[in-house]
């Protein structure tokens, strides 16, 4: 049985007693935060290369705070759900809280060292298919395969190793990572107008 709250919350019921709190923007508030995220630290990355020593050919690997931030959305996203589920006293939706713990589990040792060589989308990817899965939502969960795929192809410098050196100039590794934060981010914008029609 299914019930939706009138602030557009979804109620689902998978047995007696058991209400877990679901909400019609889970897909393009995560999607938005996520995505937010990632933009906003490479772009001030690639904007001041000088903060770090080497410019952009090592502002991925000392000057990120990337992975850092994803874990502090995830959290975000966490916080934000557990408290208007608790508000209606029901569960918080799956899938969050183990998303913000894989973040913060990744910026420690010993797991950061895999943060290190694949970069942060492997903690967009993982946190991300986790909620997907737990939600049982397809489209986060395959919005985590395929730009979690390509963030962590592009950590191990699977794209730009394969530009000509005639064009390489250093910024084009932080430059696919914004792309893909910024896409990210749109999408979730795209999804929650679509959404707010639905609801209209």
């Amino acid at each position: 049985m299914t019930a939706f709250a009138a602030d557009g919350g979804q109620q689902n019921v998978p047995d007696a007693g058991r209400v877990t709190y679901r909400d019609r923007h889970e897909t393009s508030l995560t999607l938005m935060v996520l995505g937010g995220a990632i933009t906003v630290s490479v772009a001030q990355q690639l904007a001041r290369p000088s903060l770090v020593t080497g410019g952009w050919a090592f502002g991925w690997l000392f000057g990120s705070i990337t992975a850092p931030l994803l874990a502090i959305a995830f959290a975000v996203l966490w916080l934000m759900f557990w408290r208007r589920a608790a508000s209606r006293g029901m569960r918080c939706p799956p899938g969050f809280a183990a998303a913000a713990l894989i973040g913060l589990a990744a910026n420690v040792p010993p797991l950061f060292l895999a943060t290190f060589y694949a970069g942060p989308f492997i903690i967009f990817g993982v946190g991300l298919v986790v909620i997907g899965l737990k939600l049982r939502n397809h489209l986060l969960t395959w919005w985590a395969l395929a730009v979690g795929g390509v963030g962590v192809f592009e950590g191990f410098f699977g794209i730009t190793n394969r530009l000509p050196t005639a064009i390489w100039a250093g910024w084009e590794h932080l430059a696919i990572y914004l792309l893909l934060g910024a896409v990210t981010f749109l999408a979730g914008v795209i999804i929650s107008v679509r959404e707010r029609r639905a609801d209209g």
